[in-house]
């Protein structure tokens, strides 16, 4: 039952990502129509998911998942946000609790060019699930473009308990 559960969130979230990455351009302008046009009914959502305006929430905000345009400014306070574009454009995933987040369940493997970590505690991105060639995002900082080399290498994100964690 918990492997069905895991496979239907992570089924459920490449199936948003898929959406929102071909939903058109004009559709981030749309507010809260926004998954409506990029074609993600709230009802057919794996558990855990719910829609709030133009954002796909999980876990009772924990992560979320927004198409609309996004700069460093729009990263909440206490989150670590993952941006698809240099400059914090495009999608933003954005996760609050400590621990090992794979971007894959997010269908965001491989895709993040920016970063933002409003956390008052270190952060790490990694190249493999957890493992591998890694960088730091300290606490409180950011990074408008991860360089040529770094640009969607992303496949993990740890956020850990302290500001001395890297």
């Amino acid at each position: 039952m918990r492997t069905l559960r895991f496979v239907s969130a992570t089924l459920g979230a490449a199936a948003i990502a898929t959406a929102l990455a071909a939903a058109p351009a004009s559709a981030a302008t749309e507010g809260p129509a926004t998954l409506r046009a990029a074609g993600i009914d709230a009802a057919k959502l794996a558990p855990g998911w719910k829609v709030t305006g133009d954002q796909v929430v999980w876990n009772g905000g924990e992560t979320t998942l927004s198409l609309s345009p996004s700069a460093a400014s729009n990263c909440q306070a206490n989150f670590v946000c993952l941006y698809e574009h240099r400059d914090f454009g495009g999608r933003r995933l954005q996760f609050r609790d400590p621990g090992l987040k794979n971007l894959v369940d997010y269908g965001f493997n491989d895709q993040m060019s920016s970063w933002h970590n409003r956390r008052s505690v270190d952060a790490r991105w990694y190249y493999n699930i957890g493992s591998g060639t890694s960088r730091c995002m300290q606490a409180n900082s950011q990074s408008s473009y991860v360089g040529n080399a770094d640009n969607d290498q992303a496949s993990s994100l740890r956020i850990y308990t302290s500001a001395s964690a890297c």
